[in-house]
Formats: C-alpha cells, sequence, structure tokens
C-alpha cells in the first residue's frame, strides 16, 4: 500500500568535470575546488547543496559570459557568489578586503561572534 522505506540520500557530487555541460564553458581547476569547498563549506542542510552549487555554478559562467570569456576562473566564482549575497553583507565583504588580511579577519571575527 504505502511505501514509508526512507530512501538513502546521495552526498551532493563534486563538480569533477573541466567543461560544463550549460555551454561549453571550461573551468579551470582553481575555480572548480573553489566552487566544491564553497558548497560543502556552505551552512546549509545537505538536501541544498546539490541547489546551491547548481546556483553559484550558474552565477559563475554568467560573469564569465559577460565578460566574453570562455574559461571560468575563481575570480568569477567569487563575483557570482558575491551577487548572491544580500547587499549589506555584500558590502561587508567588499569593505573588508579593501583592507586587505586584517580586514577579513576583522570580519572573519565579526561572523564568529554573531554565530555564538
Amino acid at each position: 500500500m504505502f511505501n514509508f522505506r526512507r530512501k538513502k540520500t546521495q552526498p551532493p557530487q563534486p563538480l569533477t568535470a573541466p567543461v560544463s555541460e550549460t555551454g561549453g564553458l571550461v573551468w579551470d581547476n582553481a575555480a572548480r575546488t573553489a566552487l566544491n569547498q564553497a558548497a560543502a563549506q556552505a551552512p546549509v542542510p545537505r538536501l541544498l547543496k546539490n541547489k546551491l552549487r547548481s546556483e553559484l555554478k550558474k552565477a559563475a559562467e554568467q560573469k564569465t559570459r559577460a565578460a566574453g570569456r570562455t574559461h571560468v576562473t575563481p575570480e568569477d566564482l567569487m563575483q557570482g557568489l558575491l551577487e548572491k549575497l544580500p547587499a549589506n553583507m555584500r558590502q561587508k565583504i567588499e569593505n573588508a578586503v579593501k583592507e586587505g588580511p586584517a580586514g577579513l579577519q576583522k570580519l572573519e571575527q565579526e561572523f564568529k561572534k554573531g554565530k555564538s
């Protein structure tokens, strides 16, 4: 009648192919590694990790195409990620980057305080 057995969920699959399935863009190794790391470390439920990876991938590829290139770089990924963030968070990150390593450490401490 009803099947109440739980299906085992598969862990998110990292992006391993160098060529995107969505338009023939080539991902360099550093960009691919950064995408996998961002998705793995994101504070979202496991079931949403593949969706998050897909959204970040799409945003990076849009940045690459907008720049008229066919090779996705970590910078494209970062710019795509920043576009997905709320404006206030994006501004904090951009300001911290301008301040350099000290600004980034300060921002990291601020985030850690917010989590506690």
